[in-house]
């Protein structure tokens, strides 16, 4: 059984983490996983299956230690778990990729799926600096859509042997029972709650532009309290819903008729995804590979932030369009984007090496 060691900056519900939980259920029996949250954050342990092997290792906070200090308590964990496999995600982790690489200790992973708020506009020299070095050697580099892998090129250097194009797949729902149409148009979104979400853009636009219409929200995380604030400062209580933790993906979607992405920085988010498998039509920022991912339908309603508005209203403006969107996405979706294939990427990705 293949030891793997995941070291996140959270473990908290999220696009990696959700991907994470749906592969090692389909594939229990098959890894010991040991999980390393550098916030402490678990809550996506719950979206394990009772059968996988998983266990949560608690780590001192490591932040307030000089590099010196937290190269040597990543090396002493390292050591002392002798994994066979250890993979990180993103740049909170990339100081354990980066302390692996240096002491030949396991198989190194390192997974990109895009970049925090402070990176979505513009990438720093000193982190493209020192991705080239942590993600040298032997490192096998993961990334979930184009954009990305033409960074993961030019900026970080990394050469196309260790350089892999990993699409995030979904299992497709056998059937979603829409109820009852309803007299109000509804807009939904699932999206953790953190900034680079931009879900105030969300609620400005709808407030704006959505009259007789609903918005629900699914998802949390730490900017509820200040969301639900900015609702109630709008006096949009009546008519913005922040549904919270969604365990039922596709009963939450069978509510919407429009799904709604304004994200500031994306790669290739699974909630889209889950929106076309949903047949739903997508209004969205034009972030990562959303343009690419939908339908050719889709397309003119993935747009610059700046331009987020306008979709809005087109799309609204357009009822009759919807169906026959949302079911283009459908078929893309089924093509394209299977979990079996997600399934068989990361069997190759971490199959021994002979």
């Amino acid at each position: 059984m293949t030891r793997i060691l995941h070291v996140f900056s959270t473990f908290a519900v999220g696009g990696p983490q959700i991907r994470f939980a749906q592969l090692a259920n389909a594939l229990s029996g098959q890894y010991r996983h040991t999980i390393i949250s550098l916030d402490g954050a678990s809550q996506a342990m719950s979206r394990l299956a009772t059968d996988v092997q998983a266990e949560f290792l608690p780590m001192p906070t490591l932040k307030a230690m000089s590099l010196p200090q937290r190269l040597h308590a990543i090396h002493r964990t390292l050591s002392h778990h002798q994994s066979d496999i250890l993979m990180t995600y993103n740049w909170g982790a990339i100081e354990w990729a980066f302390c692996n690489r240096l002491l030949h200790l396991c198989r190194g992973i390192h997974w990109e799926d895009g970049f925090s708020p402070d990176e979505a506009s513009q990438l720093y020299r000193r982190r493209n600096l020192f991705r080239r070095h942590a993600l040298s050697g032997q490192t096998q580099v993961v990334v979930p859509s184009h954009t990305l892998m033409a960074i993961a090129r030019q900026h970080w250097q990394i050469p196309a042997q260790r350089l892999h194009y990993f699409p995030n797949g979904i299992a497709m729902p056998e059937a979603i029972s829409k109820g009852a149409p309803s007299a109000l148009t509804t807009l939904i979104t699932l999206a953790s709650l953190r900034a680079e979400k931009n879900l105030h853009r969300l609620i400005d636009t709808f407030a704006s532009q959505a009259t007789h219409s609903r918005l629900l929200i699914g998802g949390d995380g730490p900017m509820l309290t200040e969301l639900e604030a900015y609702i109630d400062s709008l006096n949009l209580t009546n008519s913005v819903r922040l549904v919270g933790r969604i365990d039922d993906v596709w009963g939450f979607l069978a509510q919407g008729d429009i799904f709604c992405l304004s994200s500031d920085t994306e790669q290739m988010p699974l909630s889209v995804l889950e929106a076309m498998a949903a047949a739903l039509p997508v209004v969205a920022t034009d972030v990562g590979d959303v343009k690419t991912i939908v339908a050719a339908e889709n397309t003119p309603f993935v747009v610059p932030p700046a331009h987020y508005a306008s979709a809005f209203r087109r799309i609204l403006s357009e009822p009759r369009h919807w169906q026959a969107i949302g079911e283009a996405n459908y078929q893309k979706a089924c093509q394209h984007y299977s979990f079996q294939n997600m399934l068989e990427n990361f069997t190759r990705l971490t199959a021994p090496i002979r």
